[in-house]
């Protein structure tokens, strides 16, 4: 889920798929945070981490609010073990390597497809 983008924002914030807040400035500040992190957050530890205006971390607060409002504990989890489930799959003796159908299914699974 994306919160800001680039073309309309200077930031670019989502809730990627380990469970935490990318909250990225520009190419030198590209910070995944976690749930807890996010709770301790302030308008002046962005400023000082981003080396934004107070303004543009105004703004990013609203993309941290919002992270912690839609913020699943289960989601950082189920990816790692959807993961480490596939990754064993392609390790077994047994099983040919991947093929694009598989990366589809895994692909479909993850995203409730």
């Amino acid at each position: 889920m994306s919160y800001a983008r680039w073309s309309n924002s200077c930031w670019y914030a989502f809730y990627n798929v380990n469970g935490k807040l990318s909250l990225w400035y520009d190419m030198q500040h590209t910070f995944d945070i976690d749930f807890e992190d996010c709770k301790e957050m302030t308008v002046e530890k962005i400023v000082e981490i981003y080396n934004c205006t107070e303004e543009q971390a105004e703004e990013a607060m609203k993309y941290v609010a919002s992270f912690l409002e839609d913020y699943d504990p289960k989601d950082g989890e189920e990816y790692e073990k959807e993961l480490s489930e596939f990754l064993k799959k392609l390790n077994d003796k047994d099983y040919e390597l991947g093929t694009l159908e598989d990366a589809v299914e895994f692909a479909r699974k993850r995203n409730g497809l």
